[in-house]
């Protein structure tokens, strides 16, 4: 056990249930008292608390020392221009909605798109917009910025999508796309820990596309169906008291089912199909 313990950083909002749901999955859970931004974190020894925030303040967070490591969106980071005082540790494949990044990207009502002093933007990325924009006027957005395009108050807007639908639904097009934003651990330092920390959750995330194939198989039987399992390295073979013989693999999960029936009818019984929580 190492002998600091470090302090994580939640996102709270949208990401919120998603990345404790994500926690728990691989055994680790946060318990926070009703409005309490300082949660325990029980089943890991290497966190001290977690402070829950705003996915905005954890790059903020990291640099200043107040968090050692955190979970937000890579805009936020970006956004923040903190991208050399923070490290990257691992992408994590889900959102606020999917298991997609969302991009942060300029949008309009035309198919056209103007740098010009006449242009007025409403960015809740300005930093981001400043990359693209160069002589427009650019002013803070904190939100329903669709809705100051389409009342044709901004020529542009600069937000996060994450599937378009709500400015299709606005009649407004995406003419940019500034970043690709995925959900990321970051942190202060690549530490070990860290990394080690960053592993365990994308491992979380792998073992939902297979499951564990258990089953009794005589031993006439063994040969012919080891010869058609799948396996990450090689099945678990056991002997049994009566002679046969408990073997176990991994399989994914969009082939298990046709595994389990093929398994039937070569003479294997007591097949067990169970969910894996983590696979590294």
């Amino acid at each position: 056990m190492q002998d600091k313990k470090l302090v994580l950083g939640l996102p709270n909002g949208s990401l919120f249930e998603p990345t404790v749901g994500l926690l728990e999955r691989v055994g680790i859970t946060v318990k926070a008292s009703g409005r309490n931004f300082v949660a325990d974190i029980k089943g890991a020894d290497i966190f001290k608390k977690a402070l829950i925030m705003r996915p905005q303040d954890v790059p903020e967070a990291i640099a200043d020392g107040v968090i050692d490591a955190g979970i937000c969106g890579w805009d936020c980071v970006a956004e923040a221009e903190l991208a050399e005082k923070v490290v990257k540790i691992a992408e994590l494949p889900y959102g606020r909605n999917s298991r997609r990044p969302v991009w942060v990207v300029i949008f309009g009502k035309g198919k056209e798109l103007f740098d010009e002093e006449w242009t007025l933007v409403a960015a809740e990325y300005p930093n981001l917009a400043k990359r693209f924009f160069k002589k427009a006027k650019i002013r803070f957005s904190h939100g329903t910025t669709e809705a100051k395009v389409a009342y044709d108050r901004y020529n542009y807007g600069v937000g996060v999508v994450e599937s378009g639908r709500s400015l299709a639904d606005n009649g407004l097009n995406i003419l940019n796309i500034l970043l690709v934003s995925p959900t990321v651990l970051v942190a202060r330092e690549q530490s070990p820990e860290v990394e080690y920390f960053g592993r365990l959750l994308k491992g979380g995330f792998e073992a939902e596309n297979y499951r564990l194939i258990k089953m009794d198989v005589n031993r006439r039987d063994k040969e012919k169906i080891l010869a058609i399992l799948p396996a990450i390295q090689s099945p678990t073979v056991n002997r049994l008291a009566n002679g046969n013989y408990a073997i176990e693999t991994v399989a994914k999960k969009d082939e298990a089912v046709d595994l389990i029936f093929q398994l039937q009818k070569l003479g294997a019984k007591g097949i067990l199909a169970q969910e894996i929580n983590i696979l590294l």
